[in-house]
């Protein structure tokens, strides 16, 4: 990982800035980012949602991912920010053919303080220490915190 992205990914604010899973870089504000998922048919009227992202909003420039429009599903992302963005995305895991998995991943990342920037050290604290958390586990916050400190200005 190059030192320049390591240094955007260490220094994001609390629940205030995100980074983007198209291009890497940083979502200033909620106010630039969507929130996208693929949504499709899997029977005559059932639908299936899967894959859920954070993403630079299309009038950003220089994000431009491949987006498949044909099945995707979006909202602005500050949407789906503070107490009544938390309550629609709760409200979302009712929904039948639902990759959970993916909808909790999106929940840490808009409303875990410091899960956003300590995910990017995960894979390497897994390594290095033998870090006992699956993906998706449970990880206290003083755990995220001390990755972010261990992890944050080192290069690997």
């Amino acid at each position: 990982m190059s030192q320049d992205i390591k240094q955007v990914k260490t220094k994001l604010g609390v629940k205030k800035r995100w980074v983007c899973d198209l291009c890497g870089g940083v979502i200033e504000s909620d106010k630039d980012g969507m929130l996208e998922w693929d949504k499709y048919f899997i029977d005559d009227d059932e639908i299936a949602q899967n894959n859920f992202r954070i993403v630079h909003g299309r009038w950003i420039k220089g994000c431009r991912g491949n987006r498949p429009t044909d099945k995707l599903a979006d909202g602005h992302l500050h949407w789906y920010t503070g107490a009544d963005g938390l309550n629609k995305l709760l409200e979302m895991l009712k929904r039948p053919n639902l990759d959970v998995d993916s909808l909790l991943e999106i929940i840490r990342r808009l409303h875990v303080d410091f899960y956003e920037e300590a995910r990017s050290f995960l894979g390497i604290a897994r390594e290095v220490e033998s870090l006992d958390y699956d993906d998706g586990d449970y990880i206290p916050q003083d755990d995220l915190i001390r990755l972010i400190r261990k992890y944050g200005e080192k290069e690997y």
